[in-house]
């Protein structure tokens, strides 16, 4: 009886140290990113930025069209911890464009289309 005992509870033992490992290892894959980011449009034409920094490092944010010209380019200084950034793009020519932000080694990229709205033709009868 003793033996059985022991030997569920080192089976629990065993569990549990494994299963904390696996959330420590999670935890860890969590902290490599520099940082992170929410991008959406919104109805009235606008893109929203949002970027959280884990790093006192400095962060660009840029926009460019397809042929690679710069739109738009801010620096988050190294004491930003939270930026918010609206950008009204209505202003902006039909083409793709893409948004990149980029800080230590680290870049993500995300890619918008700005098009003409079409003209809706109507007609009645009277």
């Amino acid at each position: 009886m003793k033996t059985s005992f022991k030997t569920i509870a080192l089976a629990i033992a065993f569990s549990a140290v494994f299963g904390f490992n696996s959330f420590a290892d999670d935890l860890e894959a969590k902290k490599t990113s520099n940082f992170g980011t929410g991008i959406f449009a919104s109805k009235s034409g606008k893109i929203h930025i949002s970027l959280d920094k884990y790093t006192n490092d400095n962060t660009v944010v840029l926009v460019t069209d397809q042929s690679g010209k710069l739109m738009y380019r801010e620096v988050v200084g190294k004491d930003v911890t939270k930026f918010r950034k609206t950008l009204n793009v209505s202003e902006l020519p039909a083409g793709t464009y893409q948004i990149e932000i980029a800080g230590k080694g680290e870049k993500q990229v995300k890619t918008f289309e700005v098009s003409e709205k079409k003209a809706e033709r109507e007609i009645s009868v009277k």
